[in-house]
């Protein structure tokens, strides 16, 4: 048996332990919660580990309260230790696999950020997308660009003489695509040029709704539009054709899960990322409005009349998520 003495010797020399070995075992801990728990230990761990990136081994759900700090909270129903993330004090921040970087101010409200490519690559001409002004404009700009380049859109099927409401942005295939609110695609050219422009690519999908949020999204090569239904909460999806420009609705999401909300839109292969669940889609409302937040599995309600009312299961242990504000972000691991 150890002494006292001894014990208290043992634990005063873990504060000396070398940054390199104490950073090479934060790597392997693979847990937000164990690396929370590390830089709590003392200042000079706390210190060590400052820049150390967190390894998050499931998509998360970034919530941030009225304070300082966030809870990071697991699409398995884990709710994270919270952080205290000193450079995400007076920031909203928006889902990307790439981390952060500065962009051009704006004056209006951001809603969502688009990224085409990695900026960090070697010679990387990455292209950023915004909605912004309430969904009413829609820009890019470059990392290092001083301002913010609009995009306008004209077409006579707009609502209000030219108003239109962009709801999502993809990068896809080498090129950027736009989602009107009417369901309307549109598709940005010349963006490395002098003259920009946004041209209609494929007219609204047949018995669409119209009115209701849509997003873009790839599923295995084809893009795809799913339409979110608020007063059902239920979600119909359609995929593109893009020779024909004509489209086709599907029933399934096959092995990928789709994550939707204040982020990119992205799907995942459910194996490889625990707690997924193939064929769902993994919802926030942007309102926080904790009784929409919650999985949608795409198959379950197929051939089956269910009436009106909401679809959507609540996340495992969703009554913890009421004491934080928007916007809420998924973290998605990198790489994808």
């Amino acid at each position: 048996m150890l002494s006292k003495e001894k014990t208290i010797a043992d634990v005063s020399s873990w504060a000396n332990i070398s940054d390199d070995l104490l950073r090479l075992i934060a790597t392997l801990t693979r847990s937000p919660q164990h690396h929370s728990r590390m830089t709590a230990v003392c200042r000079s761990w706390r210190a060590s580990l400052a820049d150390q990136k967190i390894n998050f081994p499931a998509v998360c759900l970034m919530l941030r309260n009225n304070g300082d700090y966030h809870r990071f909270y697991s699409i398995s129903g884990e709710i994270f230790d919270e952080l205290d993330l000193l450079e995400f004090r007076g920031w909203d921040c928006f889902g990307s696999p790439f981390g952060c970087f500065p962009l051009p101010k704006n004056n209006s409200p951001m809603v969502k950020l688009i990224l085409s490519i990695n900026p960090e690559e070697p010679n990387s001409n990455c292209i950023v997308f915004a909605i912004y002004d309430g969904r009413r404009h829609i820009g890019f700009a470059k990392p290092g660009d001083l301002a913010w380049r609009a995009l306008i859109y004209d077409d006579d099927g707009g609502f209000g003489g030219g108003i239109f409401i962009w709801d999502d942005v993809i990068y896809f295939k080498c090129n950027f695509y736009g989602c009107l609110n009417s369901g309307v695609i549109v598709l940005f050219e010349d963006l490395h040029g002098a003259h920009p422009k946004s041209v209609k690519f494929a007219s609204r999908p047949p018995n669409f709704h119209g009115g209701h949020t849509c997003y873009l999204f790839d599923l295995d090569g084809n893009l795809c539009m799913t339409e979110y239904i608020d007063y059902r909460i239920e979600f119909v999806i359609f995929k593109l054709d893009m020779d024909t420009k004509s489209w086709e609705k599907i029933y399934s999401l096959g092995d990928r899960s789709l994550f939707l909300g204040n982020c990119c839109t992205f799907t995942v292969a459910a194996a490889d990322y625990p707690g997924c669940k193939p064929s769902c889609i993994y919802y926030t409302d942007e309102l926080t409005d904790v009784e929409v937040n919650g999985i949608y599995e795409v198959e379950k309600y197929l051939d089956k009349d269910i009436g009106l009312g909401s679809l959507v299961q609540p996340f495992p242990k969703s009554e913890l998520m009421e004491d934080f504000f928007p916007p809420l972000c998924w973290i998605i691991p990198y790489p994808l």
